[in-house]
């Protein structure tokens, strides 16, 4: 998601703006590794099959379902209990940061 010099921002771009800007500096920073990382996936993983035995349908395929599967109320909810239980390790001091390399590889240790 480039912007070119006549661009205007995208409802997504400002939502992460706003996002950003009500975070603390160590968020920022979290926030960044983990765009980082992204673009690292699709970077390396356009155009190329993700399993060797897997075609593009299948990915697709794959895809459509957790889509589905995502879009219900159940799931929804279980994503938000998810994230309250990850939010509370977080505050409790029991997580460590994600920091990835210059390669867009999780750094070890």
């Amino acid at each position: 998601m480039e912007l070119g010099i006549n661009s205007q921002p995208t409802v997504y771009e400002k939502q992460l703006i706003g996002i950003i800007r009500r975070l603390p500096e160590d968020r920022v920073s979290q926030v960044i590794d983990f765009a980082k990382f992204l673009e690292f996936q699709i970077r390396n993983v356009s155009g190329k099959r993700i399993h060797q035995n897997e075609t593009e349908q299948e990915i697709a395929e794959e895809n459509a379902r957790w889509d589905t599967l995502l879009a219900t109320d159940e799931s929804q909810r279980l994503l938000e209990k998810m994230a309250d239980e990850a939010l509370a390790e977080i505050q409790a001091g029991k997580s460590s940061p994600m920091i990835f390399n210059e390669k867009g590889r999780l750094r070890q240790g």
